[in-house]
């Protein structure tokens, strides 16, 4: 298995030699840095789990180096590390994305705690982007024209699909049904519109209009909501299928 990797940058040397010797003993890959440029450079030419900052680098900044990080590697936790710790300090560190902070002296079971933890927060996210990227890839492939609501009725997602199908430019996206209807955006909305405020999620509707183009459309629409963990629904993702579209022809293959 490959050891994560931790970036550890301090000006004293004490610190970098000690932060080095318990994270590599705990098996983590680790690099240090004693000042702005050499951090930089480390975090352009390596990926980082884990960022342990002083948020003092002499006459530098650490909140520099955060930034950095954050352009550079967004997932790395950042760990700030100070010897006197001030609220104002603290809160634009993690105004600007640090994932937490500690005063010195840093003791050995903390620095590996943070460590953990600071790893567990980047996985999650990396883990989110995967998830993100694949129903993206599912969401712009698939036939079927897809509507995304907030509950709100704001208009957060639409495939290309839904925008062939409708004959809506995307530039409709962030913004309210009730006022694209208000403006006849798109003729279908207003049909749609009343399905959303029947809430007969799960049935499947079917119904003729012509699209923006004036183009006759014979569609069908399924509805479902989008509900929490929790029970709370957040929203609403309608399926829109166009009927008048040719059947793909299925090919069987024998053994």
């Amino acid at each position: 298995m490959i050891p994560r990797r931790i970036l550890v940058v301090d000006d004293e040397e004490s610190i970098r030699f000690t932060f080095g010797v318990f994270l590599g003993d705990a098996g983590y890959a680790v690099d240090t840095a004693e000042d702005l440029a050499t951090a930089v450079n480390r975090l352009e030419t390596t990926r980082y789990d884990v960022l342990f900052l002083d948020i003092l680098l002499g006459r530098d900044s650490g909140i520099t180096v955060l930034e950095a990080c954050r352009n550079i590697n967004p997932h790395c936790s950042v760990i700030m590390v100070t010897g006197a710790p001030e609220i104002k300090t603290a809160a634009d560190a993690v105004r600007l994305g640090a994932f937490d902070y500690v005063t010195k002296p840093v003791h050995q079971d903390e620095l590996l705690r943070l460590a953990a933890r600071g790893i567990e927060h980047k996985e999650l996210l990396d883990q989110q982007e995967t998830l993100n990227l694949r129903m993206m890839a599912v969401f712009k492939s698939i036939p079927e024209g897809i509507l995304v609501f907030d509950r709100d009725q704001n208009l957060v997602e639409m495939n290309s699909a839904a925008s062939n199908i409708l004959g809506c430019e995307h530039q409709i996206v962030g913004q309210n049904l009730a006022t694209l209807v208000a403006r006849a955006e798109c003729p279908a909305l207003n049909i749609l519109s009343d399905l959303i405020e029947t809430r007969c999620t799960g049935e499947i509707f079917n119904f003729k209009t012509p699209n923006k183009q004036g183009t006759p459309l014979n569609m069908t629409v399924s509805m479902a909501p989008l509900t929490s963990g929790s029970g709370e629904e957040n929203g609403l993702v309608l399926v829109l299928h166009d009927e008048s579209l040719p059947v793909t022809n299925i090919v069987e293959t024998g053994p």
